[in-house]
């Protein structure tokens, strides 16, 4: 269940901020006229994604649910397989309608189970790409800033280029300032309520 939601949450991430500099890149190019040669910078979004104090709050943040649901998940299952034992062993033993009614209680529970887990992991989904966003947000207007700075504009993420010389790297000033502009990000509850009950919940 971890393995899945983080590489849907990583590539979703990706994707948009790729595109999201791929475009300030087209626009920048537009804004050029036909003499001015293109002076390039490159962020790798990875790293930023890596070592930014928000990304890294939020990582936690959303660990500290994934870690309780999976032990809810565990529990449950243990449960519901002593029900189903229960259930085969009676099954020669209690009236067919009874045990009919029985076992049909059994598969609404599963399912019950499996539908609560999913709106749990979907919604847990929604609210760390809400913080992301936000993050993304900010880091995009600090690359624009930086990248004025330098006089740089063309501004290419990493994951879309083969070689590059180290000197048109910015991820670190980029980096640094978002770091210090941004160190945190608020993580909205997934199950509703406020932000302390939030953490509170999740830490329990």
């Amino acid at each position: 269940m971890n393995s899945t939601f983080l590489r849907t949450l990583v590539g979703s991430i990706t994707v948009a901020i790729t595109m999201s500099l791929l475009a300030m890149t087209t626009s920048a190019t537009a804004q050029q006229s036909n003499q001015t040669r293109p002076i390039i910078g490159v962020l790798n979004t990875q790293i930023i994604e890596r070592d930014s104090l928000a990304h890294k709050g939020i990582r936690l943040e959303r660990d500290k649910y994934v870690t309780r649901y999976q032990t809810e998940a565990r529990g449950l299952e243990t449960e519901l397989r002593e029900e189903e034992q229960r259930l085969t062993q009676q099954r020669n033993v209690l009236a067919p309608e009874v045990f009919q009614q029985q076992a049909q209680a059994f598969q609404e529970r599963f399912a019950t189970a499996q539908q609560e887990s999913r709106i749990k992991l979907e919604n847990l989904n929604t609210v760390v790409q809400q913080a992301v966003i936000q993050i993304n947000q900010e880091m995009m207007g600090i690359t624009s800033q930086v990248a004025q700075e330098l006089g740089i504009n063309m501004v290419m993420p990493q994951g879309v280029i083969l070689l590059a010389d180290p000197s048109m790297d910015i991820t670190r000033p980029v980096l640094e300032i978002l770091n210090e502009r941004l160190p945190s990000v608020e993580m909205q509850n997934p199950e509703g309520g406020s932000a302390d009950a939030a953490g509170a919940a999740a830490a329990e």
